[in-house]
């Protein structure tokens, strides 16, 4: 690879309930660990009328929840991402990258972002403060995000135990919690 070499993690986005116990397995061994974690793990909600699930995510620092669907009713054939949510991420998630997390997580490049849209400036944003940042694709989308960092995606095989090995390689021993971190995976 020629030129500067950023700290992303691509984790492949193979299904929704297995990549959240993954995202979640991951953020509970880092915080034993000692890491400081920062963004967002996407959450499926209840089913709702039209047979699909509503949407939100995690705020990985205070626990809170963002609804990012709006159900349009029945019938309705447009895009169900709530816009005004989506801004309300993005402020969030720059909250977060200003308060400089040990690990960053996009939870996900989709369909806005392979647009130019979405959180794509937000993600920028952390590559260039140098904060190791987990991005979620999917395989729709793993071409955009190439183009969008410009250089090879590290793409992670899908298991928590790899992405623990990646962050602790991203995150000096001791962190900021100033212990050594322990390669345990569930």
């Amino acid at each position: 690879m020629t030129g500067r070499e950023f700290s992303i993690a691509t984790l492949l986005h193979d299904s929704p309930q297995a990549t959240e116990t993954r995202l979640s397995d991951a953020v509970a061994v880092l915080r034993s660990w000692g890491m400081r974690v920062g963004g967002f793990v996407q959450r499926r909600g209840p089913l709702r009328p039209d047979g699909r699930h509503e949407m939100y995510v995690e705020d990985l620092r205070d626990g809170g929840r963002i609804r990012l669907d709006r159900y349009r009713g029945p019938g309705a054939v447009a895009c169900t991402l709530d816009m005004e949510a989506m801004a309300v991420l993005s402020m969030t998630l720059r909250a977060h990258i200003r308060a400089r997390p040990d690990i960053l997580f996009v939870n996900r490049f989709g369909v806005r972002e392979a647009e130019g849209g979405g959180l794509r400036e937000d993600i920028a944003q952390a590559v260039c403060e140098n904060i190791p940042i987990v991005v979620v694709v999917g395989a729709a989308h793993l071409q955009a995000w190439r183009r969008f960092i410009g250089q090879n995606a590290h793409v992670l095989p899908s298991t928590t135990r790899s992405l623990l090995d990646w962050a602790r390689r991203q995150v000096p021993m001791g962190g900021s919690g100033g212990r050594e971190y322990v390669a345990t995976a569930p």
